[in-house]
């Protein structure tokens, strides 16, 4: 007997909420999962848009697998108990989900031994790699919703309600998971809860599959019409766009933290949901009216496109605070709001007209095919050839051609076209030029003459020259991270003092560009051989723009590298430098914390000659005191031989070995003698001990800086007052600990 006649379930509305229940906190293991899947890719392979790109699609892509696979299961007979399979479905999901990371450090071994012998062998086999550790939770993961159908019509729901209670429940996942499983748990622990939770619906689900009566075969059926899956591909492809084109300009806004990700992906996720419970309702109402709503999604994308990209117009550099993320939320939501409601209609509409396993699996598959090229266009194709805005213009537009092509009379074409160019004018109007034209970010008024712009898949990168003077600054997505002139001097130094610190300059390693003024200061002390590693080749590309690190990439002893620093010393297991000198983008940053971690420090050590030295740059005035111990605990941890030095301009390098030191005789001229550097020494080894003694240290399972509470509350102060008195704050606490004969430098 077809479950789809079957007689109705007693104490229905009880299994219908359980039902609800199951879907929502699925749904938030589900975006948990992915958080901590690219976490880990990040780790074990490198921080890179490929890498980023690579285990999105691989994830998209399982999950359109398991649609079809559900589908072919439910068509040939085998799935005799829906809920059953559903059950073992989310009880795989959650076994496989735990293997993920130790599968990525396997294939990070295989990555190192092939990129020896071929790095474009190495590059295809991360992609196959991840693609193969991803498949079987993906597809366990894609097939559950089609798996649900025949429930949800026994206990009088539909397959359009468990899609919005599902999406809903990936909000609750990502806040969650960034908000608290994370900071309060690590990654390891969250994974635990992740795989706890899937474990608990599918011992649900099993409990309950004997109360469904045997699910004959599936008759037959075509797949759903040309129509339907335009649409399904379409949809999906045009949110994943507006994801990558309007994420660049909210990321300059709000900088390019963990919470910016985090908060963006819950106000897209919340609009889509509340587009999945409208849908169905909609549709029962007016049944013709889909090409009218896309339409006007295309109105709602043109119209949001020049306040998302002016977004940082609008916003103030308030202080770090517990309320900013709920702020910030706000604003995005705001925005994305009615685009995303009226464009999330879209897939769940054909759910209601298709709701057999069958149909919504292959509508499943061909919607996820459309997600993942939309991520692999809108990042590596679109933003990098058109902008962001253009980008955004041109989701849009297909929205409008989508709009076009679904409408039954002429009538309605005519409508759908109105809309869209009226949206469009609204966004020619109210278009500044977008950032092909204006640096994006908080303070960007200061700043003109725009010199370089490089709208990539890993961010966008500016050069400009400074309001208040003639020196030009690199801004990378919204972020001032470097510049020439008053306020970078420490650059220089993050070169000479571990340099002068080595008794023999053989090689050495920079890890991070900027302007190259770090490069350069190491090039001075004529190291046989100078490597330069940076993720993001834009960097590379504006060097020439920026004359205080007098052309180091020209010189032939200096080998540039586009990568991952982890990247590059896991794939050089045999490398061995006297000197590494880091400075990432401050620590609050996402994946910057891969950079200060133990584990880091030890693969950096792994790779210094027994002499060598490290130098780490210690932002005190953008970092909390806790986060300031954890760095210091981290980095003595592996290099107890260390000190801390504070420049003139008031942020500190830590330079540290694995053998006692000192600084010898420079045989080139710099800015200040040997007793004036001596003399910004502020602690030694054993007050930087003390420092960090009884606090916690930077891990990559404890992810602390990413997401650590403390990175809420750095300052009670207003604009750019907090990072002053975040400075003050620290030096108090760094000058408590200097020894009693060494006056602190002011």
């Amino acid at each position: 007997m077809n479950a789809s006649a079957a007689p109705p379930l007693t104490g229905a509305l009880g299994a219908r909420v359980a039902l609800w229940l199951a879907v929502l906190v699925s749904g938030a293991a589900g975006l948990t999962w992915e958080v901590l899947w690219q976490h880990h890719a990040g780790l074990a392979l490198g921080i890179s848009a490929f890498g980023a790109a690579v285990t999105l699609a691989a994830l998209m892509a399982g999950l359109g697998l398991g649609g079809l696979l559900a589908a072919r299961l439910a068509q040939s007979g085998r799935v005799t108990r829906p809920l059953r399979v559903y059950g073992l479905a989310e009880l795989t999901v959650g076994a496989a989900g735990l293997c993920v990371a130790p599968g990525l450090r396997v294939l990070a071994v295989v990555d190192t031994t092939l990129y020896a012998r071929s790095p474009a062998l190495a590059d295809a086999t991360h992609a196959l790699g991840i693609g193969l550790l991803l498949l079987v939770p993906a597809a366990a993961m894609g097939a559950t919703l089609p798996l649900l159908a025949p429930w949800a019509r026994r206990v009088g729901t539909t397959l359009p309600t468990i899609y919005a209670l599902n999406t809903a429940g990936a909000v609750v996942g990502v806040l969650l998971a960034t908000f608290v499983a994370l900071p309060l748990l690590g990654v390891s622990a969250t994974a635990m809860l992740g795989a706890s939770i899937n474990l608990s619906v599918g011992l649900w689900a099993l409990t309950r599959s004997s109360e469904l009566q045997v699910q004959a075969a599936e008759l037959p059926t075509k797949w759903p019409p040309p129509r339907a899956l335009v649409l399904a591909f379409s949809s999906a492809f045009v949110v994943f766009v507006l994801e990558v084109s309007w994420f660049r300009s909210i990321r300059a806004a709000y900088q390019a933290t963990t919470e910016t990700f985090s908060i963006l992906i819950a106000a897209f996720l919340i609009a889509l949901s509340l587009g999945a419970w409208l849908a169905p309702r909609v549709r029962r109402r007016f049944a013709g009216a889909l090409p009218i709503l896309l339409s006007l999604a295309a109105f709602a994308v043109l119209y949001v496109t020049p306040l998302i990209d002016q977004l940082d117009l609008a916003t103030s550099a308030d202080s770090a605070s517990p309320s900013t993320p709920l702020l910030h939320f706000a604003g995005v939501l705001r925005l994305v709001l009615a685009p995303a409601t009226l464009l999330g209609m879209s897939f769940p509409w054909l759910l209601a007209e298709h709701a057999t396993t069958t149909s919504s699996g292959r509508l499943y598959a061909v919607n996820t095919a459309g997600a993942v090229l939309g991520s692999l266009l809108g990042g590596f194709v679109f933003l990098p050839h058109l902008g962001a805005s253009a980008t955004s213009w041109a989701a849009g537009l297909m929205l409008l051609a989508l709009a076009v092509v679904m409408a039954r009379s002429a009538r309605v074409v005519i409508g759908a076209l109105f809309v869209g160019a009226l949206g469009l004018a609204f966004a020619l109007q109210r278009h500044d030029g977008g950032a092909q034209h204006r640096v994006q970010g908080f303070g960007a008024g200061d700043l003109l003459d725009l010199a370089f712009v490089s709208e990539g898949p890993d961010s966008t990168v500016w050069v400009a020259r400074e309001q208040r003077g003639h020196r030009r600054a690199l801004i990378i997505d919204g972020f001032q991270a470097s510049g020439e002139g008053p306020g970078t001097g420490y650059m220089r130094w993050m070169g000479d003092l571990p340099a002068l610190a080595t008794p023999q300059l053989r090689s050495a390693l920079v890890i991070c560009f900027g302007t190259g003024q770090t490069a350069n200061a190491v090039r001075s002390h004529h190291p046989g051989a100078l490597t330069i590693v940076d993720v993001n080749p834009a960097v590379f590309a504006a060097a020439p723009l920026f004359a205080m690190n007098e052309g180091v990439l020209q010189d032939g002893h200096v080998r540039p590298v586009v990568m991952d620093g982890r990247a590059f010393l896991r794939r050089n297991p045999d490398a061995r430098f006297d000197t590494v000198t880091l400075e990432p983008m401050p620590p609050n940053h996402a994946g910057v914390n891969n950079l200060y971690s133990v584990e880091f420090y030890e693969l950096i050590r792994a790779h210094l000659r027994s002499a060598g030295t490290v130098a780490q740059w210690l932002p005190i005035h953008l970092i909390a005191p806790e986060h300031m111990r954890a760095i210091v605990g981290a980095f003595v941890q592996v290099f107890p031989h260390s000190r801390l030095w504070v420049d003139p301009d008031g942020t500190g390098i830590l330079v540290g070995g694995t053998r006692p030191w000192e600084l010898r005789a420079s045989d080139i001229r710099l800015p200040l003698d040997a007793a004036q550097i001596d003399a910004r020494f502020l602690l030694d080894e054993d007050a930087l001990r003390a420092l960090s003694a009884g606090h916690a240290v930077v891990t990559d399972d404890n992810q602390l800086l990413s997401y650590g509470l403390a990175r809420l509350s750095r300052s009670d102060g207003r604009g750019r007052q907090w990072w002053r008195a975040l400075s003050a704050e620290n030096m108090r606490i760094l000058r408590s600990y200097a020894p009693r004969s060494r006056v602190a430098p002011r």
